[in-house]
């Protein structure tokens, strides 16, 4: 019987239309399968750092937008990556007073609307940094919270709420999530926490994704948005980064809400904080550094992300 030299080229043909057709394929949205007061290590975290690292693209590419029609890969590298090629921008903005940046992004493939918030990279932006005086979460409670970070989500939320709803119903069984790095993840929180209680079902769509983000009110505050949204929140943190020990714990009696994702060095091995209900951060999770032996350094690097030159946008006022 002699040999069909055409089989290894049909199967082949089937194999490379398999892929194409498999890398297409919507993945919907799983949450991550971890333990309070667990070690991890990076061998056993893949799933835990390809998050991160899809969330920190967007929150790194929020930095980067002025204008709609410059399209989702003007941002560079952080946006042409294989994990989020497929991103269709809905909605950006640059607002001055009060200062935010951000945009609205749909995820065919995911199955995913994401709302990011810009970080500090604008000069201006750390004025709202360092309005660390609390105001009321809520009229007439003693609840406190960044007065700074409050300002900015209250500045731009109504709109971003009114766009959502619209979406939602557009995709109706697309996750929400909720991101930012920095300052912009102290305002996704916000943002989240905010529309969560006006925009009926997204409480069970939403999920909040932040790096590096300081602390945003005291413990009334951290208890309260802990039993909102803490059981779907995923606040990581990488190694000594000294922006998430701001503002410090004696002043105003700051503390975060739940849940950490402690990255604790360069490898990505993981301690998973235990929940607070009392402003009592872990011990054995990221307040355990010194703050003297914090660096900036770490702030900048969430396995990898950003990329130095991840924008076509310069650092502005």
């Amino acid at each position: 019987m002699l040999f069909d030299k055409t089989k290894p080229v049909v199967v082949l043909s089937w194999m490379v239309v398999l892929a194409v057709v498999l890398a297409n394929v919507s993945v919907a949205y799983y949450d991550v399968d971890l333990i309070p007061g667990q070690h991890y290590p990076a061998s056993e975290m893949k799933d835990v750092h390809a998050l991160v690292r899809k969330y920190m693209r967007y929150s790194t590419a929020a930095s980067s937008f002025v204008e709609l029609d410059k399209g989702w890969r003007s941002c560079g590298l952080a946006c042409n990556s294989p994990d989020v090629d497929d991103v269709m921008l809905n909605l950006t903005w640059r607002m001055d007073l009060p200062l935010s940046d951000g945009f609205i992004a749909v995820h065919p493939r995911d199955k995913e609307i994401v709302v990011a918030w810009a970080g500090t990279h604008r000069y201006r932006a750390l004025l709202t940094d360092l309005a660390v005086f609390p105001r009321p979460y809520i009229a007439g409670t003693s609840m406190g919270v960044h007065s700074g970070f409050y300002d900015s989500v209250q500045g731009m939320n109504d709109r971003v709420g009114e766009r959502l709803e619209r979406l939602m119903v557009d995709h109706p069984d697309y996750m929400v999530i909720f991101t930012g790095h920095s300052k912009g993840g102290a305002e996704a929180a916000l943002s989240a926490l905010d529309l969560v209680r006006s925009i009926q079902g997204l409480r069970q769509r939403v999920r909040v994704w932040t790096f590096g983000e300081p602390r945003l009110g005291d413990a009334q505050f951290a208890n309260f948005y802990n039993r909102q949204l803490g059981s779907v929140t995923y606040r990581v943190t990488s190694a000594a980064d000294p922006v998430v020990a701001m503002p410090p714990r004696f002043l105003f009696e700051y503390c975060h809400h739940n849940q950490e994702i402690w990255l604790m060095n360069a490898r990505g091995d993981v301690y998973v904080a235990q929940n607070n209900t009392e402003c009592t951060e872990d011990p054995r999770a990221s307040i355990s550094i010194d703050f003297y032996d914090r660096s900036i350094m770490w702030h900048k690097n969430y396995l990898g992300l950003p990329p130095p030159d991840h924008a076509e946008a310069v650092f502005s006022w």
